[in-house]
């Protein structure tokens, strides 16, 4: 028997059973508000880790044994751990189906749901603080000139100038909505086309301040939120 490089819960995988391919990852869950003229804000909400899902053949004297014992744990719903190459997972089996052809020899299919990847949540864990708040802050300032307001006084190092950033983008999103308001009162009223092509204009212009203002309110806030956890 060949070495052991895959296991599910403790059924080892050897051989002929060893899949040639594992599909994983995932996707970004996001939600997305398309503002008037264009803008948009995007809001980045979590991990949503698609199915695991290989296929392979048991083979060996134990190939039943091990074959009943997935499809148990599938009908349980257990929480297995699957560990392959420097990948582990806690997982659910949702789906497994086996075509019994000899006692050892038992074709499979996989389809594991992912309940936890302890990997990544270590190292999103062994990531410093510091380099996160300054990926934050370069991204407002990549953001400053849209939104039309400055990030000058604050640094990675002090929250001394975060509060006023933060104070001038709440009144600045307030009035920039605001703004909003008044062009699309004057557009629906417009009985001049000038009037109405200046409303418009308007419209576009502060609905592009308004999606680069919030998206850098967000970086900032948790800038701040992390900078103050790094300073405990």
């Amino acid at each position: 028997m060949g070495k052991v490089v895959l296991t599910l819960g403790g059924v080892p995988f050897q051989d002929m059973e060893v899949p040639e391919k594992i599909c994983f990852g995932g996707k970004q869950r996001v939600a997305v508000q398309n503002l008037i003229g264009g803008g948009r804000v995007v809001s980045a909400l979590g991990l949503d880790d698609g199915e695991i899902s290989f296929a392979g053949i048991f083979s060996g004297a134990d190939a039943v044994a091990r074959a009943q014992e997935l499809d148990a744990a599938r009908a349980l719903g257990a929480q297995l751990p699957l560990v392959w190459g420097g990948f582990f997972y806690i997982v659910v089996i949702e789906k497994f189906t086996a075509e019994y052809r000899k006692p050892g020899l038992i074709p499979f299919a996989i389809d594991c749901v992912v309940v936890s990847d302890p990997v990544a949540a270590v190292a999103a864990l062994a990531a410093p603080l510091a380099n996160m708040v300054g990926g934050d802050l370069t991204a407002a300032e990549a953001l400053s000139g849209q939104a039309g307001i400055s990030l000058q006084g604050v640094v990675a190092t002090s929250l001394s100038g975060f509060a006023a950033v933060q104070q001038a983008l709440v009144g600045g999103i307030g009035a920039m909505g605001t703004s909003l308001v008044g062009a699309a009162s004057i557009l629906g009223g417009a009985v001049m086309a000038d009037a109405g092509i200046g409303a418009v204009s308007q419209l576009s212009a502060v609905s592009g301040q308004l999606a680069g203002a919030a998206v850098m309110r967000g970086y900032v806030n948790r800038a701040a939120i992390n900078l103050g956890a790094s300073l405990l």
